[in-house]
């Protein structure tokens, strides 16, 4: 399980690492948060389903006050990639927030489902497409 956390850490800080040498243009969320979510496969679900069904066990692994590695690198790339926002306001820090995590909330609605692996991909793929397309087209609309 620790590989586990640290593969995704690692993922998480070289997406970082390329965020910062790109230009800060609002369409790097769009690339960014699809690079993410394109990175999870029907095999690491069952890895974020685990670590949802565990938190007491990952909390042991990392410490008590302490977030994995993967949860300390997404919110550095969400502050990263908030400071690009067309209208940043808070509610669009959250939809960020919400794209990123997109894996994990198709993860948990289909729990009570017999959804394949695929569709949850699937879901979660379409569904960070979608938030940050309307994060981006915010400030299209502005201009």
């Amino acid at each position: 399980m620790r590989s586990l956390l640290d593969q995704r850490g690692d993922e998480a800080e070289d997406l970082l690492a390329w965020v910062r040498t790109q230009p800060p243009t609002p369409t790097l969320i769009v690339e960014a948060v699809s690079r993410w979510v394109d990175s999870f496969t029907e095999e690491k679900l069952n890895g974020i389903r685990f670590i949802s069904a565990n938190p007491l066990l990952i909390s042991g692994l990392t410490g008590r006050d302490e977030q994995p590695r993967v949860g300390a690198g997404l919110s550095l790339l969400a502050d990263e990639l908030g400071r690009l926002l067309p209208r940043r306001s808070p509610e669009a820090i959250v939809r960020l927030r919400m794209a990123l995590l997109s894996i994990n909330a198709a993860v948990a609605a289909a729990a009570a489902t017999d959804a394949p692996d695929s569709a949850v991909v699937g879901a979660a793929r379409r569904t960070a497409r979608l938030l940050t397309h309307d994060l981006v087209a915010d400030g299209e609309r502005d201009g």
